[in-house]
């Protein structure tokens, strides 16, 4: 029966509500004003503070009728209403908290400021609710779970138990699906079937696998798949040439028929099945083998760099072993072989023996040889069982199949033909098609094998049916589209692409500006870029420019020359006063240098291959190009590269062959000749000169050989030495020289600014904001002090001596007119007030820099090494937000975007912050952009599927528009902004259409078994400076449905602060417990108030700082989110903030071993709650408390080392919080699919973000689902509760603060999604509290004629629990002793020691206190270490007759060394 309520706002933490009861009821129903249909309530209290033209109206404040009093426990903590009360926790009475815990919770509660009399008076909500399907909430879920699992769970087991036929030996090549009958008379055959069907009938198990080639387009071309009945193989007709549509999805059969299909990463392979591309859905279950085996053997992020560095040590061991082994097969083989030859008896004995031993592993030595056991454990500690026993390192591996099947099942996977997929072409795939079916049936094999291990381990893990029938439903996850999402990804890009063409427009400016004091240092014969602190920085060296980067040589006519007679042999002329060009210069001293035939002379040939200029260069020698693939001669070296190339092996076999050409075919052929004819050297002289004097009429920057040779000015000739006589030059008549161009030169830093680029017009000027110059050009200085680039370092800060002595002023003296700044060099330069605006400043910083003095050793940092040794500057790095030890890539990332507004980091201009606006608006689209336009997307026809090969495609969408279904054009199209597709070119405002992403969710993807994927579940939420982060409002509902879910507030806060008040069995015992249940924003007792108030920052920054203590971060984490928000707070402060934090919070621990049996927390307002934490992480075999789920087995206490820092306990603690949300989240979807198959509810699991859950519903079901939500959210956290040792539940956290019901997939309804990519907002959607909700569902009824639900108690007698079920010991939790309690709240460690003597009973002090073992590591060092014996490889080419002599006299005199066994 449904009581008297009031509608509440929407709140962002625990809900709020006044309690009626019936005499104020009328009262208020005359304040209570409805809500109109576009108005939204809203998310959180009104604060004093919100703006006056909100649409919003403030809360009334209701009298409240004298007597009124709710349900609330020793603490002040409201509870549930008694009518929901007796519907979830009947029959259930745990044993009462006892009352010196009380007192102890109450004295805890005062001294961190928190006053149980402060609670919140909320409405007593109580309707009729679904009955439970058992006895208490434990069997009830234990149930419902099963019931939502199956048949699929049944299915799976006997899957996992199955054989599969053998693979079949051939292949039919034919489109679509081919069965293959495996008879064991050999009289297989094979059928051409629609879809994988047996006895007339769809399969129902299958291990499945894709092919596609995704860099020609991502549809399948291929699939193989396995039931037990048979083998299945389906071919693309694109593939084989029967159609031009690409778009071929495979069909699976009736999508009614319960299915599971088993994969790796299997939501990439359900992409491209055709069924799945339905608004209704099919019962489809996907199993990912990959998830399974991150649930039970993953690792977490911080223990993967420890993996890889024991994964690499671990190849080369066994690369080691593997040629020692190979030696001792060698070395076997010499005593066979001298055995053989041997012909003394005696000898030939001894000999016999020797090998037999060697065969056996008997003998541990030889010279020069470590035994291959050896490799792994030194002899002396073999027989440790410490280090015999497993490592975690070995338990785990990367999560490719290949990884996983080695681990799961030491199958050695070769995934080498992989790459054909990526490198190879239709064509190419097709003509060795049986190859690549092959390959895709042995991965199915392998998948299958690799769920055989991994599905009974992860149902141990994970034993209960929730958990699994949980990940069911999340693998079948979709999300619709229209055509606003070509139109969002046109509008996004058109943007991104004009504002980086704005940017990239000033720093062009800048640049051309930079490069004109190259120009006017040359006029001037001064280089004033070298008194610029910035500009000094860059590479100034002059080079020539061609016509690859835009440069139009200009033509001069040079002065007359001689016309020398003919000579017998070219002689140097000695000439200082004529010009022409190195190679010509070099050429002319001696035409045959080796140098010169290899090098040039080829070129002044020019000589061809297959039609290919031949080019040359210092890493690749003499080689072509083919495609832009550098490629040899066929009679090049396969190891070797071709220094000489005219010689009788490469030019003269060519020549003659044809492939090779030249200009000069016959002055080729007699300088590939071994002996060269005379005059040969006159005639390369001549060429030469040829081309010399041809230079006017030939182009050399587009000649592929000239444009090799060094065309630099050089004089014809050296000066005479003394001991020569210049050689007269004949009288001739002068000819005019032809015309010459004049070089162009530019600095180096622009040349290489300007190089060429791939559809771009040469000489492109291409400087963007991450080209390293970009912060030089900009100028950019942090504190007043230039930014410098070292490559040691990253981006670094310059202070100069005078800001060091904390001397503002400049010690030089200056002008009015101008100011003193410190140069380059170290010197000083008075600039005018016209260039005051590029100068560093002499600005203070702050009084205690930062970070340590840097020091440079590397040879690229010399200059910067210089400027602090002579010319007392110092460096420091820009603060990174990973600590000291990281360096900054580049000063203009987004990190950077709050120095820029605060001016710490600015430039003379507005180019940084101009910059950085576009860092910052453009960083999501920047990275997310790729994988947003990779998306998938199947577009429904209209009406024209089917033609032309094609495959028509009906999704379930239907045309036109529903109640309130689709969002104005106006809304989603903005007049000025570019809505036409890419693809189909038309407007989204002439033409609808609808169609389907089915998103890659890997359904565990962590060691906590949250679910990952890509693009939807890192996907920010829409901010009106980030450009196309409305993404996810560009998911909608089709005509007729709406979209309707809710976040779950403060989820993974509250499971943790119900473990703490776990300890006393009373909700809110505990500091963090009542702030989280009872404290407000308004009274500043909420915890991220409490925390805000500490650190002297805002109440959204410390919500950072306490998820992440929560999830195990220590100090050293909140010293860099402090750093991080104040460039000017020292190191110090930050440490002396995050101690009081830390102090405050989690308090103080001890680790002594005699008190409570190692670390302990106390004195904190959260010491409860991690001392329950850890206790949970350091457990044997740690477990979620609702579902009772296990850790992976890396992260397994028994596997891991203990010292401190090596135990990864952060990940562990992480792990049950995280672990236990996920918990949470599948409950929350298993309740849900119980709740929509019993009342018949029209809809459909949409996707879920870790604490959102969204659903795709049918108009007219809307506000059922949204009950349906508000029911399951009820029925979880009261699990939770009932698993902690708790009979009941607090009001606040009994329902959702609200349920979203939208037509656009969005964090909030009343985000309007204004971005930079879409400017105009989308109409609200509409929020309703649990008050809104039973309003619009007739008083809280889920039943579709809109009946009252049954009351009265479940009378039904429930038979024998399903397989699996274990009744819990829900009191595991509750503290054994108010001794322990206590010790947990003071903050006096003596008090803590007696207490502990007290819990123990057992006396200590402190002189017998146990001293901390030395680190293992250490101790390591005393053990005898394995002699370093010189290495054999593998035995090649090594002569062992010596070593066999000696072993053999070993062996004669019987002292050769035996293994001891």
């Amino acid at each position: 029966m449904l009581r008297t309520y009031t509608n509440s706002t929407r709140q962002s933490g625990p809900v709020r509500w006044i309690n009626l009861t019936a005499p104020a009821c009328q009262a208020f129903k005359q304040l209570r004003q409805p809500p109109k249909p576009s108005q939204v309530s809203q998310r959180g209290r009104v604060s004093s503070d919100t703006p006056a033209e909100t649409t919003r109206t403030p809360e009334k404040r209701v009298e409240l009728p004298s007597g009124y009093k709710a349900k609330r426990n020793e603490v002040g903590v409201q509870l549930l209403s008694r009518t929901l009360h007796a519907q979830i926790f009947r029959d259930t009475a745990f044993t009462p908290p006892d009352p010196t815990y009380v007192q102890i919770a109450r004295e805890h509660l005062d001294m961190h400021g928190l006053d149980p009399k402060q609670g919140s008076i909320l409405h007593d909500t109580g309707f009729t609710l679904p009955k439970l399907q058992g006895r208490n909430l434990v069997e009830h879920f234990h149930r419902i779970g099963t019931e939502a699992g199956e048949p699929w769970i049944s299915q799976t087991k006997f899957f996992a138990t199955a054989t599969l036929p053998p693979k079949p030996d051939h292949w039919d090549i034919q489109s679509g699906w081919t069965k293959y009958h495996y008879l064991p008379d050999g009289l297989s055959y094979s059928e051409h079937v629609e879809f994988p069907v047996h006895d007339g009938k769809p399969e129902a198990l299958l291990t499945f696998d894709v092919e596609t080639l995704h860099k020609v387009h991502p549809y399948p071309i291929m699939a193989c798949a396995a039931s037990p009945n048979a083998w299945y193989a389906w071919i693309s007709p694109w593939l084989l040439g029967q159609t031009d549509d690409p778009i071929q999805l495979i069909p699976m059969g009736d999508p009614s028929t319960p299915r599971v299909i088993v994969g790796h990463n299997v939501s990439y392979d359900r992409g491209r099945i055709k069924e799945e591309y339905h608004l209704d859905g099919t019962k489809n279950r996907f199993i990912d083998t990959m998830a399974l085996h991150v649930a039970v053997k993953g690792i977490s992020s911080h223990q993967r760099p420890a993996w890889m560095k024991h994964r690499k040590l671990k190849q080369t061991e066994e690369e080691r072993a593997g040629e020692a082994n190979q030696a001792l097969e060698g070395f076997i083989m010499a005593i066979k072989e001298k055995e053989e030859m041997e012909e003394d008896p005696d000898e030939k004995r001894h000999l016999e023996n020797l090998r037999i031993r060697f065969d056996q592993g008997n003998i541990t030595f030889i010279p020069g040889f470590t035994d291959p056991a050896s490799l792994t454990a030194d002899a002396d500690i073999a027989d440790d069982p410490e280090i015999l026993s497993q490592r975690w390192e070995d338990l785990t591996s990367a999560n490719s199949l290949a990884d996983v099947a080695k681990l799961h099942c030491g199958i050695d996977v070769d995934k080498a033909i992989r790459d054909d997929f990526s490198t190879k072409t239709k064509e190419e795939i097709c003509d060795d098609i049986t190859d690549y079916l092959s390959y895709c049936a042995n991965d199915v094999d392998v998948t299958h094998q690799v769920f055989a291990q991994a599905l009974p381990a992860f149902f141990k893990a994970c034993p209960h049916p929730v958990s699994f029938s949980g990940i069911l439903t999340m693998g079948s996850s979709f999300l619709p589209v229209n055509q606003e999402w070509e139109a969002y990804i046109a509008r996004a890009d058109a943007v991104y692409q004009q504002m980086e063409e704005n940017v990239r427009r000033k720093l062009k400016t800048l640049a051309e500006e930079a490069k004109l004091l190259a120009d006017v240092s040359e006029e001037k014969g001064q280089e004033r870029w070298k008194d610029d602190p910035w500009l000094s920085q860059l590479d100034w060296t002059p080079k020539v420019v061609g016509k690859s980067r835009g440069a139009i040589p200009t033509f001069v006519e040079a002065e007359s020359i001689p016309d020398p007679s003919p000579r017998p042999k070219p002689s140097p002329i000695v000439t200082t006063n004529v010009e022409q060009p190195k190679w010509f210069h070099e050429l002319s001293a001696d035409p045959l240098n080796p140098k010169m035939v290899e090098r040039v002379i080829p070129l002044l040939l020019k000589l061809a291959y297959d039609g290919h200029p031949l080019l040359y260069t210092c890493k690749e020698r003499w080689h072509f190009l083919v495609d832009g693939e550098v490629t040899r001669i066929d009679t090049s070296s396969k190891t070797l590269k071709t220094c000489q190339i005219l010689c009788p092996r490469h030019a003269g076999f060519h020549l003659e062959s044809g492939r090779m050409t030249s200009c000069d075919m016959e002055l080729a052929w007699d300088m590939a000749k071994l002996k060269r004819p005379e005059g040969v050297d006159e005639r390369v002289m001549q060429l030469a000169r040829s081309i010399v004097d041809g230079v006017a009429s030939t182009d050399i920057a587009d000649d592929p050989w000239l444009s090799q040779l060094d065309w630099t000015p050089s004089p014809s000739a050296a000066p005479p030495s003394p001991t020569s006589k210049p050689q007269t030059k004949p009288k001739s008549k002068s000819k005019p020289k032809p015309l010459k161009p004049i070089p162009t030169y530019w600095p180096k830093w622009y040349w290489d600014a300007a190089k060429p680029k791939k559809d771009m017009p040469p000489g492109t000027l291409d400087i963007t904001v991450r080209n390293r110059i970009a912060p030089i050009l900009m100028k950019l200085s942090w504190h007043g002090c230039p930014l410098f680039h070292s490559k040691e370092h990253g981006w670094t800060f310059r202070v100069s001596p005078e800001s060091n002595n904390n001397n503002i002023a400049a010690k030089s003296t200056t002008n009015p007119d101008g100011v003193s700044t410190p140069s380059a060099n170290g010197g000083t330069t008075t600039t005018t007030t016209t260039t005051t605006a590029t100068t560093p400043t002499t600005a203070p910083i702050p009084s205690t820099t930062r970070g340590t003095p840097l020091q440079f050793a590397d040879a690229s940092d010399s200059s910067l090494a210089d400027s602090a040794l002579h010319h007392g500057f110092t460096f420091y790095k820009l603060p990174h937000k990973d600590g000291e030890k990281a360096n900054v890539g580049s000063p203009l990332g987004k990190s950077f975007m709050k120095y820029a507004i605060d001016g710490t980091l600015k430039s003379p201009g507005d180019e940084a912050k101009e910059a950085l606006d576009l860092n910052a608006q453009c960083s999501y689209w920047i990275s997310a952009r790729d994988r947003i336009c990779n998306q998938l997307v199947v577009w429904q026809d209209g009406g024209e599927g089917g033609k032309g090969g094609r495959q028509r495609r009906e999704l379930g969408f239907v045309s036109g528009k529903g109640e309130g279904s689709e969002l104005p054009l106006t809304a989603l199209s903005p007049p000025h902004s570019p809505t036409t597709s890419s693809s189909s070119g038309e407007s989204s405002s002439q033409k609808e259409k609808w169609g389907i992403i089915l998103p890659q969710v890997i359904t565990m993807g962590t060691v906590t078994r949250r679910a990952i994927e890509k693009t939807w579940l890192t996907a920010s939420n829409a901010k009106s400076n980030r450009v196309g982060s409305e993404l996810k409002a560009m998911v909608r509902a089709p005509p007729g449905y709406s979209i309707v879910g809710a976040d779950v507030d403060s989820e993974e806060l509250w499971i943790s602060s119900c473990m703490g008040d776990a300890q006393f069995g009373l909700h809110g015992a505990t500091a963090l417990g009542w702030m989280t249940l009872e404290g407000t924003k308004a009274a500043g007792t909420d915890l991220h108030s409490k925390t805000a108030n500490i650190l002297g920052i805002t109440r959204d920054q410390a919500k950072v700082f306490n998820y992440s203590r929560i999830y195990g971060a220590g100090k050293r984490h909140a010293l860099l989110l402090l750093l991080q928000g104040n460039s000017k707070m020292t190191p110090e402060e930050a440490k002396k903030l995050a101690g009081n934090l830390y102090a405050s919070t989690k308090g103080q621990n001890t680790h002594r071993p005699d008190v409570f049996d190692g670390k302990f927390w106390y004195g904190g307002s959260e010491s409860y709650v991690f001392n329950k934490l850890e206790e949970i992480a350091v457990s044997d075999k740690p477990q979620t408390p609702a579902l009772g789920c296990g850790v992976t087995d890396a992260l397994l206490k028994s596997y891991l080392p203990t010292e401190f820092g090596e135990d990864y306990l952060p990940s562990r603690i992480n792990w049950v919080v995280q672990s236990s949300g996920v918990d949470y989240l599948h409950l929350l979807i298993v309740s849900m699919d119980y709740l929509i198959a019993k009342y018949d509810i029209q809809a459909r699991y949409l996707i879920s973000v870790h604490d959102e859950l969204r659903y795709l519903v049918k108009d007219e079901d809307r506000y059922r689902v949204a009950l349906a939500l508000q029911i399951a959210n009820l029925w979880t956290r009261s699990l939770f509760a009932f698993k902690l040792g708790m009979d009941d539940l607090p009001q606040s956290v009994a329902f959702f603060s609200a349920v979203d019901v939208d037509r656009v997939l969005r964090k909030e309804v009343d985000m309007a999604c204004v971005t930079p990519s879409h400017p105009t907002p989308i109409p609200p959607g509409e929020s309703l509290d649990i008050l809104g909700v039973l309003e619009r569902t007739g008083g809280g009824t889920l039943r579709k004629d809109g009946g009252p639900m049954e009351e009265g108690r479940q009378e039904e007698r429930w038979g024998e629990m399903p397989e699996g079920y274990i009744q819990p010991d829900c009191l595991v939790h509750r503290a054994k002793s108010a001794a322990f309690l206590r010790a947990q709240a003071t903050r006096d460690f003596e008090e803590v020691k007696a207490l502990a003597k007290l819990y123990s009973g057992k006396d200590y002090s402190d002189k017998g206190r146990p001293k901390r073992k030395g680190n293992s590591r250490a101790d390591t060092s005393t053990k005898k270490r394995k002699p370093n014996l010189a290495p054999v490889g593998n035995g090649e080419g090594i002569d062992w007759t010596e070593t066999i002599e000696m072993l053999l006299q070993a062996e004669r005199r019987g002292v050769l060394h035996h293994h001891t066994h």
